[in-house]
């Protein structure tokens, strides 16, 4: 195991410690933990704050992850933990990577994707409880990010730059919610339009005291014969008052 294999284990440890103290860490306490490597009183006052700010962003995460449902929150801690081991961007490194990103470089592209996906999680969290899993949504917004580094080239300053990623992957989500909303909407559309077939079909068979048929159903309820065709189909052929075998 190299020494960036073992700072990573033991870093691990370290919060993991903190986590379960529910307190920030002594100096003591990470010398202790760290006590395979020799590291100077600058560097152990460093991960001293860094894990103080992870405890506070696992805070943070746990309280804005409160209003989704168990399947959302499940999910969402899921993906963080798998992408935690990404690099954390600074501002200036983000600066860079865009700046490069937009003069083309594939490498400053794909690092500023992965530096990028804390924030469609982020992002997705906005648009939660709006009927899309958040699955899709950071399925979605990650996709976006994705396709924004084709177009990124056409910006001339880092700042609009990622002002348009932002704005592609609120796009998306946006376009998937709505989506969402009217294919329910037309669902709903349908089913009310189905039972109307269903109502009809019964309460002409008892006018006409028999079975009627499609071409009766389609001039009484002026519906399309597809239509109806497709309501026979979703209930599997078994509406009572229609006699299929003498279509018209």
């Amino acid at each position: 195991m190299n020494r960036e294999e073992v700072f990573a284990e033991e870093l691990k440890k370290l919060r993991k410690y903190a986590e379960e103290k529910g307190a920030p860490v002594t100096k003591e306490e990470v010398k202790e933990v760290f006590s395979r490597m020799d590291l100077d009183d600058e560097q152990l006052s460093m991960i001293m704050k860094y894990v103080e700010e992870k405890l506070q962003e696992e805070e943070e995460e746990k309280e804005n992850a409160g209003s989704l449902n168990d399947e959302d929150s499940r999910y969402l801690s899921l993906y963080l933990e798998e992408i935690e081991s990404l690099p954390k961007l600074t501002d200036g490194q983000k600066r860079a990577l865009f700046m490069s990103a937009m003069n083309g470089e594939k490498v400053a592209k794909n690092d500023l994707i992965q530096g990028l996906l804390t924030q469609v999680a982020d992002m997705a969290k906005l648009y939660a409880n709006q009927g899309v899993p958040m699955e899709d949504l950071i399925g979605e917004g990650n996709v976006a990010l994705a396709v924004s580094m084709d177009v990124i080239e056409q910006e001339e300053d880092p700042k609009e730059a990622e002002e348009m990623v932002a704005a592609m992957i609120m796009k998306a989500m946006e376009e998937l919610v709505n989506e969402d909303a009217l294919s329910k909407d037309a669902f709903e559309n349908w089913a009310v339009k189905a039972n109307e077939v269903l109502d009809k079909a019964k309460e002409l068979s008892e006018d006409l005291m028999r079975k009627v048929t499609i071409a009766e159903l389609c001039a009484e309820t002026g519906m399309e014969e597809e239509f109806i065709k497709d309501v026979i189909e979703v209930t599997g052929g078994k509406i009572e008052f229609l006699d299929l075998g003498k279509e018209s």
